[in-house]
């Protein structure tokens, strides 16, 4: 079966910087996810469309259809308005709510003496990024996973939201 719109997909890989320093890698345990539901970087989903079990490519896919492009914008956070306890790293990710109430992500570019600056470029944007990946499973998404908009694993069952 090919990668296509609404299939559920499993794939190794390894993730380089522009160097070939690695970023991230699946180790031990493929990504699953549910091709065309935005789960994965725009850039490597569509380099994976038509896709095979068994293939291996290297997809290198640029800021933009990544991560975006750094917008270079933050602003300041003080220590006082950080939960209790908190120690801030840079390229953490915070959950926050925005001007019309909807979740946002922001992430830690500098921790400082009063405080931290967060901005809402992810801490790869404006990085083109290598993957190289092998493509370990390939089935059609159940009528569950495409309500939900995510795989729930490769045998379809893989499922916690907490319930």
């Amino acid at each position: 079966m090919e990668i296509a719109l609404n299939s559920v997909v499993s794939f190794d890989y390894t993730l380089t910087a522009p160097d070939g320093s690695v970023i991230d890698q699946s180790q031990d345990r493929p990504l699953t996810y549910l091709h065309g539901s935005g789960q994965i970087v725009p850039g490597l989903e569509r380099q994976l469309l038509g896709k095979r079990v068994g293939d291996a490519l290297v997809a290198n896919v640029p800021a933009g259809e990544a991560y975006g492009e750094r917008t270079g914008r933050g602003f300041p956070v003080g220590r006082n308005e950080l939960p209790p306890g908190m120690e801030p790293q840079v390229g953490m990710a915070l959950g926050a709510r925005g001007p019309d109430g909807e979740t946002m992500t922001l992430f830690v570019a500098e921790v400082n003496e009063s405080g931290i600056v967060v901005t809402t470029d992810h801490p790869l944007s404006g990085v083109d990024l290598c993957f190289a990946v092998t493509i370990r499973g390939v089935r059609a998404a159940t009528a569950e996973e495409l309500r939900h908009g995510h795989a729930h694993g490769m045998d379809g069952h893989d499922h916690s939201h907490g319930h």
